[in-house]
């Protein structure tokens, strides 16, 4: 297998807001609990659009479905897998892909806060403020690239 010559996973991210500003974080269950934290979203399945697919997994991991899509990001988000991973995916996909490729979305949610529930492939769920983002996305680069987003949206 040569890495170089493999695609990369589409796949979405969503910085989720609510009405008080503080943002939505994820620990999924393939992450170190409590430890290594996200921002919600997934895979795009064949046929599907990235905002069809970022709004599916909004719902399928936080089992609401209050969220408004305010936007696409114009900056895309992209990250090469450890080769353990690549392996894993094949088991499980039954595809290689060499990282993924984020289409990133703006998203408001419009419930209260104890709405969001951790469901598909979530440990657990978090709102935060801006300023504690730094404690908590420690992935090369995740920091940097959300903070660009946000950015983006909040003028």
């Amino acid at each position: 297998m040569n890495r170089n010559e493999l695609p990369y996973r589409q796949s979405t991210l969503a910085l989720v807001t609510n009405n008080d500003g503080r943002f939505l974080l994820v620990n999924k269950e393939a992450y170190e609990p409590d430890k290594w934290w996200s921002f919600p979203g997934g895979g795009v399945d064949e046929g599907e659009t990235p905002e069809e697919a970022v709004m599916r997994e909004l719902v399928e991991e936080l089992e609401s479905d209050k969220f408004e899509m305010i936007g696409k990001s114009k900056h895309d988000y992209q990250y090469e897998w450890p080769d353990h991973v690549i392996e894993k995916t094949f088991e499980e996909k039954g595809k290689y892909w060499r990282g993924t490729e984020l289409t990133q979305f703006w998203v408001r949610f419009n419930g209260n806060v104890d709405e969001v529930k951790a469901g598909d492939g979530i440990r657990i769920v978090k709102w935060i403020s801006r300023d504690d983002l730094k404690d908590y996305l420690v992935f090369p680069n995740q920091l940097d690239n959300a903070e660009k987003v946000i950015q983006e949206f909040i003028k």
